[in-house]
């Protein structure tokens, strides 16, 4: 053997990688090895957080499909990220690939209508029985139970969250303090290693909480800091879908109905997050301590911890459902990047305040509107009844009872089909069966039947249509009022 050794002296190895920089938006491509691999590879980082940089989630399953070649799965990292190599070209990623989202969204929405169907029945039952009760008592004495119990509220109030009417009073600053903190948190940038929840932690103090709870009867070491916030979580995701927000709302308009008058007093309905808060305080809890208050909820503790399932049911549904619409890109060739997933607004602080409903138990009938009634004529018209006297008393009772789920704007449309205007604190007939639109002219005849006669009022009548001043139209409907006026008493 000759001993030859072979000059390798060109050949040098390569060199080692950089060391992280810390940085996973900004890291040099890695070299793959040999030749043909990294002319036909890359090498693709991807990371998933939500718009306020907190990481989305960690172990959800994800898809990587390149231009060529089958789709790579896997499920997220710790950070919400993924590293894979791939054919080089273009790719497309997705979370969720495999999840039908609308269809558990559906069956959630089916499930809370099926709860808040048997709540409402059983409050029609409750509201028959109070109604028998109230029948018994005077005028005065309904009227004083329904001031007594105008002011407390909401929800919280109405399925027994609260101890008293004084302490709903204390609850104003806690409950304050509480909802702004909330907002601030779940708006602000999460910093690094830092989640909104952690946020809200370190800006709700532990005395804050106990006072809050307190405030609401329970005993503060029941309900956790982290509970009440992911009230508000789930709040904010079902909050900006606007079925289940619709759902919500009609549910509280007919909780509103199914109320007697003294019931209706006492709610503040249509606050979504008052509904999800409730009902996850009775999931969290137990219903512990409602019995001992002699709460109202008492009776309801069972269908009350399946609306907090079933809203926690929801919200999950719409948040895999947001995170796969928005957990989606397209790339090309080796590279890291972030992408973000926009997450709910926060809820509006109005929606947080939970105002109370508007009592409509004052309103009083505009009498000018009878025609044997009649006052001051308007210059820009005047709708008069030719219904009884008793028919409106019915729709003035409906709007006593139901005004605000029946008001819309200023107008009150009731089941009659008459609609009424609101002025100050009476109502006027504005459309509707049984009403008639007439011309100051026409109402001055009226006028004039009550001070002078109908015959007189006839007779004017008469030679203002001979002189062109009334149409035969006017003439008939403004006979037909006179002839009312005369049924009435007028002569």
């Amino acid at each position: 053997m000759s001993g030859y050794v072979p000059n390798n002296r060109n050949e040098r190895p390569a060199p080692a990688p950089e060391p992280y920089n810390g940085d996973f938006d900004r890291q040099p491509a890695r070299q793959l090895e040999g030749a043909a691999a990294q002319a036909n590879r890359c090498l693709v980082g991807l990371r998933f957080v939500w718009d306020n940089g907190e990481c989305i989630g960690a172990n959800l399953p994800y898809s990587l499909t390149p231009s060529s070649g089958g789709a790579v799965r896997g499920s997220l990292d710790a950070r919400g990220g993924l590293v894979q190599s791939l054919p080089a070209g273009e790719y497309e990623a997705q979370l969720l690939t495999d999840s039908d989202v609308d269809s558990d969204i559906s069956s959630a929405r089916a499930e809370l209508q099926a709860v808040l169907d048997e709540i409402l029945a059983a409050e029609r039952a409750e509201a028959a029985r109070l109604q028998a009760i109230q029948d018994q008592r005077s005028a005065v004495s309904n009227y004083l139970h329904r001031r007594l119990a105008a002011g407390k509220g909401f929800f919280l109030g109405a399925w027994g969250l609260l101890k008293t009417v004084k302490e709903y009073s204390d609850l104003v600053n806690p409950f304050t303090i509480f909802s702004n903190t909330l907002r601030s948190a779940w708006q602000a940038r999460a910093s690094e290693g830092e989640s909104w929840l952690a946020a809200y932690n370190r800006q709700f103090s532990a005395e804050q909480h106990r006072e809050l709870v307190e405030a609401l009867g329970f005993d503060p070491s029941s309900i956790t800091r982290e509970q009440l916030a992911e009230a508000y979580e789930l709040a904010c995701f079902i909050y900006e879908d606007d079925p289940s927000k619709a759902m919500l709302g009609r549910f509280a308009v007919d909780y509103a109905q199914a109320q007697n008058a003294e019931e209706v007093a006492e709610f503040s309905g249509g606050v979504l997050f008052e509904i999800v808060l409730s009902a996850l305080l009775i999931v969290f809890t137990a219903g512990v301590g409602l019995a001992a208050r002699g709460a109202a909820s008492v009776s309801y503790v069972d269908k009350l911890t399946r609306l907090g399932n079933a809203l926690k049911r929801l919200s999950a549904a719409l948040k895999r459902a947001r995170i796969r619409r928005g957990g989606k890109t397209r790339g090309t060739g080796t590279g890291a990047r972030t992408v973000e997933v926009k997450r709910p607004e926060a809820i509006r602080p109005e929606a947080l305040a939970a105002p109370t409903v508007r009592s409509w138990a004052h309103l009083t009938l505009s009498e000018r509107h009878f025609p044997h009634r009649v006052t001051i004529p308007k210059k820009t018209g005047n709708t008069m009844y030719t219904v009884s006297p008793e028919e409106v008393a019915k729709d003035l009772r409906e709007i006593h009872m139901n005004g605000e789920s029946i008001r819309q704007g200023e107008f009150f449309h009731t089941s009659s089909g008459r609609v009424y205007g609101l002025h100050e604190n009476s109502i006027h007939p504005v459309s509707g069966p049984g009403t008639v639109n007439i011309t100051s002219a026409e109402y001055n005849v009226l006028i004039s039947a009550k001070k002078k006669g109908l015959e007189n009022a006839r007779k004017t009548l008469d030679i203002m249509t001979q002189k062109g001043i009334f149409t035969a139209e006017q003439k008939a409907r403004t006979s037909q009022l006179l002839d009312i006026m005369q049924t009435r008493g007028i002569k």
